[in-house]
């Protein structure tokens, strides 16, 4: 967890820094177009549904027992699959360069679209040849951390050379050529580790039937692809590439704080994996009831922050930027609830993955795409950008409540109303939090310390933070002190050790 943490934060400030400099060296439209060919060519993840979940689920008797030939032969059979998923890639890619510059509506010419495409490719190749097997391998190993030791370098020697080529003066096709180039770098390393580690033996036999729950969690990746990608898509269809900045440029805070509440699920569905397939169901129940109380409160002080602070911070962060207007309150707040949201379901899932329950929970997996789809499409036409995210969050709201009812009745045996009460615990801590931050920011006002500036918007963070912590904290202790106690034994042992 502190190598992701480590990773995550350097990530933010990385993800920052870039984007920040493709935008004011080349404007809007270049930001949208990259932004958008990332997410059309993450959709040829299509093609390994289920595959990473499957395989994590097969790992864990032969890794629990060290037989490394049960390994070694689930991973060919993962492989394999991969190595054709990545021809795949090419063929893919192909199609994109010849179609998406007629579809994209931007100021570019077809090749420029085209090029930028073919550049962005490069990175997708990489991963699905050589790195998502590998990083599967290391969760479900629970040494993810050599993955995101490696993400880490690669992260700031990225920004380092797009730095230092934008200052030279160089294209943008430059800056990204050699951007896909560096980071193809990454996987290979990550695969000269794994090979040295595990000693897999690639000749033995491929274990296609451990992979039976492919086509059962392949139903939980299409609902997991759309909710990363139906925005952008619906939006690159019926919106323009300046548009889809818009969103890309808020997207920087609010993935980036999604990613670092991911890092708590580090090593944790293995964990879970463990107690369930041992029957230790009240090691399990003890443990969960810990884990769902840490991301309840982390989600109440992260995403308060969010809320309060994501408008200034875009204010600052597109100043001199004239191409079209970057301030949306509306949006601003949809985009900050929908994401919260997401983050209240994240122990759900996590113990239904962890527990093997793919087939049970598919059909909400299909449901939640259908309304994220059909809702996003809609509404588009009549309200623009913030339609798509009232799609988004719609969904998570229903597959939120149906992962949440499924644990509670088919895998802890607890009532349902434990999960309301937290819930509602969780959205009265952020209305606490709001109306205190909005208090304190008056009293700042009218002392003069808040003015326009980067400056006066980290008072602004520490002020909100400060608070957001102490009211989680108090309404914690007044409601869910059990659980805050077995918190903090968490973090004191993780000190100790």
């Amino acid at each position: 967890m502190t190598i992701t943490m480590t990773y995550q934060m350097i990530s933010i400030i990385c993800g920052l820094i870039t984007p920040r400099l493709i935008l004011r060296t080349f404007g809007s439209t270049y930001n949208g177009v990259v932004a958008s060919a990332e997410q059309l060519l993450s959709m040829i993840s299509l093609l390994t549904l289920g595959i990473a979940g499957a395989t994590r689920v097969a790992l864990y008797p032969p890794l629990a027992k060290g037989d490394m030939q049960g390994v070694s032969r689930v991973m060919k059979a993962n492989r394999s699959f991969m190595r054709k998923v990545s021809a795949c890639v090419i063929v893919y890619a192909l199609l994109l360069m010849l179609i998406y510059p007629f579809i994209s509506h931007n100021d570019l010419t077809h090749l420029e679209t085209a090029v930028l495409i073919g550049i962005v490719a490069i990175g997708t190749f990489a991963d699905y040849f050589y790195s998502l097997s590998n990083q599967t391998l290391l969760m479900a190993d629970q040494t993810s951390y050599i993955l995101y030791a490696i993400k880490t370098v690669a992260i700031i020697l990225d920004t380092l050379l797009t730095a230092l080529l934008i200052w030279l003066g160089c294209s943008i096709f430059v800056v990204k050529l050699s951007a896909s180039l560096l980071l193809f770098l990454s996987p290979m390393v990550m695969d000269i580790y794994v090979r040295r580690r595990y000693r897999l033996d690639y000749s033995c036999e491929p274990d296609h039937e451990a992979l039976a729950q492919r086509g059962a969690a392949a139903f939980h990746s299409i609902a997991n692809i759309i909710h990363e990608s139906t925005d952008l898509v619906v939006l690159t269809v019926f919106t323009d590439a300046k548009v889809i900045s818009i969103y890309t440029v808020y997207y920087l805070v609010i993935g980036k704080v999604k990613a670092i509440m991911r890092v708590f699920q580090s090593g944790m569905e293995g964990a879970f994996g463990n107690m369930w397939a041992k029957g230790e169901r009240d090691t399990l129940d003890r443990h969960f009831r810990t884990y769902e109380f840490i991301l309840s409160a982390l989600t109440a002080v992260i995403y308060s922050c969010v809320g309060l602070l994501i408008l200034p911070f875009i204010a600052n962060y597109t100043s001199g930027v004239t191409d079209i207007e970057y301030i949306r309150p509306a949006f601003a707040v949809l985009m900050t609830v929908t994401e919260a949201v997401y983050c209240v379901r994240i122990p759900y899932q996590l113990l239904v993955q962890a527990t093997g329950n793919y087939e049970a929970t598919k059909n909400g997996a299909m449901q939640e795409a259908i309304i994220n789809i059909v809702t996003s499409v809609l509404l588009v036409w009549r309200i623009g950008i913030e339609g798509v995210i009232i799609g988004t969050l719609l969904a998570n709201v229903f597959r939120t409540v149906q992962y949440a009812a499924f644990v509670s009745d088919r895998i802890l045996m607890r009532d349902r109303m434990q999960v309301v009460l937290r819930v509602l615990w969780l959205v009265g801590t952020s209305a606490l939090i709001c109306a205190a931050d909005t208090g304190a920011n008056a009293a700042l006002s009218g002392a003069g310390l808040l003015a326009y500036g980067w400056l006066s918007w980290v008072l602004q963070a520490a002020v909100c933070f400060v608070i957001a912590s102490l009211i989680t904290l108090g309404t914690s202790a007044a409601l869910y002190r059990g659980d805050l106690k077995n918190a903090a034994a968490i973090l004191l042992r993780m000190r100790r050790r």
